[in-house]
């Protein structure tokens, strides 16, 4: 009985611990798909900054206005630096989805072994708290000492011979038979 509780114990460790993995997988996927998001907005942020230049450089141009100087050219180093910024914040999200996914797993993975290696000390204890059971049952009866003569000791230290008066022994003391 002890071997097979063992033997559930280790399984129950494993079968959390590939549990805790599975988890872990699924914490880096999903990190993956918001890492993922971040950059396609950092993508739009890039592609808005291009767009805000363009317009602005086409509106002074249809102005007479020289884009690239004066307060057309202010404005759109403005709306560069503002779309910079942007973009930047982005990134970094992107960063801290894939360290942020990165870490959880890695706590999943650090979990399952520590279940898995429960499941091996729950074994282990549970094998040695049956042996130790098992040592307190005693140990079979040594050969040559039966139960016969060992039921005369107390009778033959009161001076008793151990037989009955009807076999032709003493004839007072007792009745072993």
């Amino acid at each position: 009985g002890a071997a097979v509780s063992a033997y559930g114990q280790v399984q129950a460790g494993r079968a959390q611990a590939k549990g805790l993995g599975q988890q872990a997988a699924l914490a880096e996927v999903q990190a993956s798909g918001e890492a993922l998001k971040y950059k396609r907005a950092g993508v739009d942020t890039l592609k808005r900054i291009v767009q805000t230049g363009a317009t602005l450089n086409a509106r002074a141009a249809a102005g007479g206005i020289d884009p690239f100087s004066g307060s057309a050219d202010a404005l759109r180093q403005y709306a560069s630096s503002e779309g910079a910024q942007e973009y930047f914040v982005t990134s970094d999200n992107q960063i801290i989805a894939r360290e942020g996914g990165s870490l959880q797993a890695s706590l999943y993975r650090r979990q399952g072994k520590a279940a898995y290696r429960a499941g091996l000390f729950g074994a282990v204890g549970t094998l040695a708290g049956a042996g130790s059971s098992f040592s307190k049952i005693g140990s079979a009866p040594t050969p040559g000492a039966s139960s016969a003569t060992r039921s005369y000791a107390p009778y033959q230290s009161l001076g008793g011979t151990g037989y009955s008066s009807s076999y032709g022994g003493s004839g007072g003391a007792g009745m072993l038979v």
